[in-house]
C-alpha cells in the first residue's frame, strides 16, 4: 500500500497526456505558497509551482473547480476537480520570494479544446464536482488574520510602520488567539524601544504558541536592553533550542519521505529532547512507526501530536492508516474524515480511496463507491 501520510494529490499526474492534432496555446499561471514552520524552501517552491499550474489551467478552461485555504501560515486546503487536462510542455518556471511567500510564475503549452473532446468521448459533458469539506469558520478567520499579519510584516521589513498597528488590530479582531499577531506586536513595540509593551505581547505569543522561537528571541532582546541578562540568556537559549529542533525535524521528515526511517529516528529524538512541545516532532515519529508497520506505536505518537495541536491533518491521516491496518475500520473512517476536514492538502485521493476501502470492509458499499469515485476524480489510478 502506498504511504498515506506522504501522499499529496498533485494535479500534474492528470496533465501530461499525449495529444495529436491539437491546437496548442501558451498560458501563464501564477501561484503563491506561504512557508510553514515544517516546510523547506523546495517544498514551498513545489507548492507554488503546483498552484501556478492550476492557475494556468483555469485560464485555459480546463480546470473545473479549485479552492485553497491557509492555516498557521501553511497551505491546508487545495482541492482540485478536473476530468482531464492537456499540458504539453512547461516552458518556463520563475520563482520569487518575499519573506514567508514564495511565488511561482509558469508558462505552459495547453490545448484547451482537448477537454471538450475527451468529455464528449466519455459521453458525459458535465464534469462531476467533488463537494468541498465543510468550511471551518475558525480556520477561515485564522487565514484572514494571518494575511493581515503578513501585510504588517512586509511593511515593517520595508521600514514603514504607519499602518502596522491598524493591520495588527484587524488581525486580532479576526482571531484573538493567533500567536503570530502578538509576536508582531512585540516586534513593533521593540523597534520603538517600548520594551515593557513588547514583553507583554511576546508573553501572550509564547503562551499561545510555546514553539514560537521568534517570540522568545524578541523577548530576550527586550530583556537584554533592560539589563536583565539572566532572562535574556534563558530566552535566547530557548529560541535556539526551538530553531534547532525545527531544523532537525525537517531533516527527519525528509528522510521519512525517502523511507529512511532508521536514519530519521535519531533526528526526531533529538528534536523532541530539545522541544517536547513540538507537535510535528511527535507526528513525525508516528510517520516513522507507520512506515515500519508498528501501528500501535504510531497511534500513540499521532495521538500525542494531536494533544499538542488538534489541527494537524497529517496526524488524523496517519491514525486512519494505522487503524485500517489494525482492521479497526470504524476508527479509521473517523480519522480519515477528520483528515479531510482539517487538511485536505495532505489527504486528497489516497485518503478518499483508503476510507472507501474501510467502508467496503464494513459492508457499506454505497459509501465505499462514493469515495472511490472521488479518489478517481482526484487522480487515483489503481
Amino acid at each position: 500500500m502506498k504511504k498515506l501520510f506522504f501522499m499529496v494529490a498533485i494535479v500534474g499526474s492528470l496533465l501530461f497526456m499525449p495529444i495529436s492534432h491539437a491546437e496548442v496555446k501558451t498560458y501563464t499561471g501564477v501561484g503563491e505558497y506561504m512557508i510553514g514552520e515544517r516546510d523547506t524552501l523546495e517544498i514551498a517552491k513545489q507548492g507554488a509551482k503546483e498552484k501556478a499550474m492550476r492557475n494556468a489551467l483555469e485560464k485555459a478552461g480546463v480546470l473545473v473547480t479549485s479552492y485553497s485555504r491557509t492555516e498557521d501560515l501553511e497551505l491546508v486546503e487545495d482541492v482540485i476537480t478536473s476530468r482531464t487536462g492537456a499540458v504539453l510542455q512547461v516552458r518556463e518556471v520563475i520563482y520569487e520570494r518575499s519573506d514567508l511567500i514564495v511565488k511561482a510564475i509558469v508558462k505552459v503549452d495547453i490545448d484547451p479544446e482537448d477537454l471538450n473532446r475527451r468529455l464528449q468521448n466519455s459521453g458525459d459533458s458535465t464534469p462531476k464536482k467533488i463537494p468541498p469539506p465543510p468550511v471551518n469558520q475558525d480556520n477561515e478567520n485564522l487565514y484572514m488574520s494571518n494575511r493581515k499579519v503578513e501585510e504588517a510584516n512586509n511593511l515593517m521589513n520595508a521600514g514603514s510602520f504607519d499602518n502596522v498597528l491598524s493591520l495588527l488590530n484587524e488581525a486580532i479582531n479576526l482571531d484573538s488567539n493567533n500567536a503570530a499577531v502578538y509576536e508582531k506586536f512585540g516586534w513593533f513595540y521593540k523597534t520603538k524601544n517600548d520594551y515593557n509593551n513588547a514583553i507583554q505581547n511576546y508573553d501572550k505569543a509564547i503562551k499561545l504558541d510555546p514553539n514560537n522561537g521568534a517570540a522568545f528571541n524578541g523577548r530576550g532582546e527586550c530583556y537584554q536592553a533592560l539589563g536583565d541578562k539572566d532572562k535574556a540568556r534563558a530566552d535566547f537559549n530557548q529560541a535556539k533550542n526551538i530553531n534547532t529542533a525545527r531544523e532537525k525535524i525537517r531533516a527527519a521528515r525528509k528522510l521519512c519521505d525517502e523511507e529512511k526511517y532508521t536514519e530519521a529516528t535519531p533526528l526526531a529524538s533529538d528534536s523532541l529532547a530539545l522541544n517536547p512541545k513540538n507537535a510535528w516532532a511527535w507526528s513525525t515519529f508516528g510517520n516513522i512507526y507507520n512506515g515500519e508497520r508498528d501501528y500501535e506505536k504510531s497511534v500513540f505518537y499521532y495521538q500525542k501530536a494531536l494533544e499538542l495541536n488538534p489541527k494537524i491533518g497529517e496526524a488524523y491521516n496517519g491514525l486512519g492508516h494505522a487503524y485500517m491496518q489494525l482492521e479497526k475500520y470504524d476508527k479509521a473512517i473517523t480519522y480519515f474524515s477528520k483528515a479531510l476536514e482539517f487538511s485536505p492538502f495532505h489527504a486528497n485521493a489516497l485518503t478518499y480511496r483508503s476510507r472507501g476501502e474501510c467502508y467496503k470492509a464494513r459492508g457499506d458499499i454505497k459509501k465505499s463507491q462514493e469515495d472511490f469515485v472521488k479518489a478517481k476524480q482526484l487522480g487515483w489510478e489503481n
